[in-house]
């Protein structure tokens, strides 16, 4: 269950950072590195975090295949469509991610689950692997990252691993029935402060 939300996660982050890469004009081998570094950047930081280095070899080939699959994807959709980044708005991509969010997220609350580290760590852990990439990408493409300014971006992620640990520690709701309405709280959050332009509070 772990490995296929993690490469669901992978494949739908790799699709969302192939098309910025399109919009940002990069060649294929940039939109390449993009989508790769972009959606496997979360996981690998977490996999850090909890220790496990170097990266099994059969997660690293498959995270790799993912990549490739997404960017010719991507490829291909321009060459069949024309260029796919001219008529994809901002708003229809973002929220794609905030599905990537969602998935990543999810994966990052399980495997701390697994490792049975306390709550707060699992908070942290889902966090960095929903985001970490995004962060990467943007930094990449040379923008300020998402999780500084997009205040629901990390915070749609928080609020999912947090209700996961209650209801799995607190209530006692098994996992494979709580995750997904986790997931399904971290889509909706960020999905509704795109639509509904939410902000927390700015100094100016």
């Amino acid at each position: 269950m772990l490995d296929g939300v993690d490469l669901a996660a992978t494949f739908v982050l790799a699709v969302e950072c192939a098309l910025i890469g399109v919009q940002a004009d990069l060649d294929l081998f940039g939109i390449l590195v993009l989508s790769f570094v972009g959606s496997v950047g979360g996981a690998v930081i977490r996999d850090l975090l909890l220790g496990e280095h170097p990266l099994p070899r059969s997660a690293t080939g498959r995270y790799a295949a993912l990549a490739v699959a997404a960017t010719l994807a991507v490829v291909g959709a321009s060459l069949a469509l024309g260029h796919v980044g001219d008529f994809t708005s901002p708003l229809a991509i973002d929220i794609f991610e905030a599905v990537g969010l969602a998935l990543a997220a999810i994966a990052g609350a399980r495997k701390s689950l697994d490792y049975k580290l306390n709550s707060a760590a699992v908070v942290v852990i889902a966090t960095v692997n929903g985001c970490g990439g995004g962060m990467l990408r943007d930094v990449l493409t040379a923008r300020v990252p998402s999780v500084l300014h997009e205040d629901f971006y990390a915070t749609a992620a928080v609020a999912g691993a947090v209700l996961l640990v209650l209801l799995v520690r607190r209530f006692g709701i098994r996992q494979h029935v709580s995750e997904p309405i986790a997931g399904v709280t971290i889509f909706a959050l960020r999905t509704a402060a795109l639509i509904g332009e939410w902000r927390l509070p700015h100094l100016r």
